[in-house]
């Protein structure tokens, strides 16, 4: 499979199935589960029509190959939207073949069709992998992240 035969496309209702199981083994991965009832809500805010909530899905010739999930926003300092790239998702087998890097492009083009200031994502400082792609498409900022869990 070469970046020419990965196509990449907003989720439809038909996309359900392989992307369930992509998203169980992306939870997988960073070691957490949800109840079932927050994930079918996060398939259902990404398929509505809402502006804000914006969903990819990569395929090659024989089927999905990842996701990317991505939250559009107001910043502060500029009136152009910033979009969060929130959870991006490679299957194992998939990986280091262009679907990662076809789904950020494809957002990016994406932003700078839709006029947005900027697109950011974060991993956990060990996703070696995924920091070998990211490394090549955007600079990394010397920021520490708090969670305050509400």
């Amino acid at each position: 499979m070469s970046a020419k035969t990965i196509r990449t496309r907003p989720f439809t209702a038909a996309d359900h199935e392989g992307w369930d199981t992509m998203w169980a083994s992306y939870l997988a991965f960073y070691e957490t589960s949800l109840p079932p009832e927050v994930s079918a809500d996060t398939w259902v805010r990404f398929l509505a029509p809402a502006p804000n909530h914006i969903g990819l899905i990569a395929e090659g010739t024989d089927g999905p190959l990842g996701f990317a999930h991505a939250l559009l926003h107001p910043g502060t300092w500029s009136p152009k939207p910033v979009c969060y790239l929130e959870d991006l998702y490679v299957k194992e087998e998939a990986r280091g073949r262009g679907a990662g890097r076809a789904l950020i492009e494809a957002l990016a083009a994406k932003g700078r069709a839709d006029g947005w200031l900027r697109l950011y994502w974060q991993t956990d400082i060990a996703n070696a992998t995924a920091r070998a792609l990211y490394d090549k498409l955007a600079q990394p900022r010397n920021w520490v992240r708090y969670d305050l869990d509400l």
